[in-house]
């Protein structure tokens, strides 16, 4: 098996192509960076930016889903499905100067991503991990306490992303706003609240990128970011509005990429305090909302309603589990069953970004309909991020969850009890989904995954902790001289063939 090429603030005004060789890609983002260490990030704008200054083991095919050679040009895997051995590419550099990658990075990343005091949300993905050693400078070995099928991608993940020992040794609390990888793109600069920048690393293994640097764009009002695509101040953006896409899409000088997306966008109810408590109540939620009606006017075809937890592309996504007749008869009786026959007072904590600001208005009409006085408070997004995980967490939110094509992550941590809080933001605990998802993800049989992941799909579609709105298609407008840009399920923005056209 061999390996394809993988793949801070300039001043205001500043065009593409002006700057280094190779010009200035300003992508306009929803968030600004909260963090750029691979291993403990959890926003999809931190991920984006990672992406290009971090690789793993393995990664994704540009513009898909299929596992692929990065860091690691082979690998083998005894037959027990326990014992992984990986052969790494020789002389990849890390960036500013920190030396070759070798085996020790390797083992000091994935032993760094388990160890409880760096307290990474996504550590218990590795949870069957054991043990990992070098085998001289090119060979890392993994042992397993049991088989993990879906190993290779979680090893394409953002957070294996491979970090430099030494950086992380001697920055320590400054590396993850300061990180070193061995990605095209190198870490420059993080201006709070306007950009981060990126530039072309020279010493990369597979070549010095065509861009000469990245500029990401704090903008997270979405009628601000629109207008300052259309003033040419941008030269990327994600679209989310079907208007906007269609004035987008009679404009020669821009291109669009649209991609149906391994994500599924969600309101949630924390079911440890009233009234969401009660099942009763949470119930006459689902029959309050009409999704139809919601899609329809705000959508308009950009997205498909969610037929299930999972996106229908994600590997055992099971569908046809849910119940979302519009009935506000039987939620408002469910509701005096319940003992709120007077209504009640409740909390909706809103991101400031528009693909979740405008579905919980109409949430909070429909909620009004049966005595649900939604009160919508809006906040930036990591600073919501961090109350989701915080001890309190949040009465009743709006996100969405990303995916990749093996549902171990987001059923593993969205809904076993051990990912209370960092990711269980609805504080759900069954013993008895618990145990299924500990079976699931360690047996190779793939009739036995199914028939689990069925189980646990089945019974957290039941409870209703949760509201399954769409799953959103990826739309990125570019102007017509940003080319090789390929989007993808995984909104990543990988900018592994992104150059600019000379005017």
């Amino acid at each position: 098996m061999t390996a394809s090429g993988c793949t801070a603030s300039v001043p205001d005004g500043s065009g593409a192509g002006d700057g280094p060789d190779g010009g200035t890609l300003r992508v306009g983002q929803e968030y600004d960076l909260g963090t750029l260490d691979p291993q403990v990030l959890t926003s999809v704008g931190d991920k984006q930016m990672t992406t290009n200054i971090f690789e793993g083991l393995v990664k994704y095919e540009l513009g898909g889903v299929n596992v692929v050679p990065c860091l690691a040009t082979e690998w083998s895997t005894d037959d027990a499905g326990t014992t992984w051995t990986f052969q790494l590419r020789q002389g990849v550099q890390f960036h500013k100067d920190f030396g070759e990658l070798t085996s020790r990075d390797v083992v000091f990343s994935l032993e760094r991503l388990l160890d409880p005091a760096l307290a990474s949300p996504n550590a218990s993905l590795l949870s069957s991990l054991e043990s990992v050693r070098a085998e001289g400078d090119y060979t890392v070995v993994l042992e397993l306490t049991t088989p993990d099928p879906a190993l290779t991608d979680k090893l394409a993940s953002s957070y294996t992303g491979i970090v430099s020992e030494k950086a992380v040794t001697e920055k320590g609390a400054g590396f993850p706003r300061d990180p070193v990888g061995t990605g095209p793109y190198q870490f420059e600069r993080w201006t709070p609240g306007q950009e981060t920048v990126l530039t072309a690393f020279g010493g990369y293994w597979d070549g010095k990128p065509a861009l000469g640097q990245v500029s990401y764009k704090a903008i997270p009002d979405v009628t601000t970011r629109n207008n300052a695509f259309a003033a040419d101040e941008i030269d990327m953006i994600q679209v989310t509005d079907p208007d906007i896409l269609a004035r987008y899409e009679g404009n020669p000088d821009i291109e669009i990429s649209s991609v149906p997306g391994l994500i599924t966008r969600f309101f949630g109810m924390k079911t440890d305090v009233a009234p969401f408590d009660d099942p009763r109540v949470r119930k006459a939620v689902t029959l309050a909302i009409d999704r139809d009606a919601m899609l329809d006017g705000l959508f308009k075809g950009i997205s498909t309603p969610a037929t299930g937890i999972l996106s229908p592309a994600t590997n055992y996504a099971s569908e046809n589990l849910l119940d979302y007749r519009y009935d506000p008869a039987e939620a408002t009786r469910l509701m005096g069953e319940a003992g709120y026959a007077g209504g009640v007072d409740v909390t909706f904590t809103v991101p400031n970004i528009d693909r979740f600001t405008r579905p919980a208005t109409v949430i909070q009409q429909d909620l009004a309909k049966i005595g649900v006085r939604v009160e919508i408070r809006v906040m930036e997004a990591q600073s919501m991020l961090a109350a989701l995980k915080s001890p309190e967490g949040l009465q009743m939110f709006i996100l969405s969850r990303g995916q990749e094509p093996a549902p171990d992550r987001v059923l593993a941590t969205w809904f076993s009890t051990d990912g209370i809080p960092e990711n269980n933001w609805a504080r759900i605990s069954d013993p008895e989904v618990d145990q299924w998802l500990a079976e699931a993800t360690a047996t190779l049989d793939e009739a036995t995954r199914a028939d689990l992941f069925g189980k646990v799909q089945q019974r957290i579609a039941e409870g209703n902790a949760y509201y399954y709105i769409d799953h959103e298609d990826f739309l990125f407008a570019t102007h017509s001289r940003v080319k090789g840009f390929v989007g993808d399920p995984l909104r990543s923005i990988r900018l592994d063939n992104v150059s600019l056209a000379v005017d």
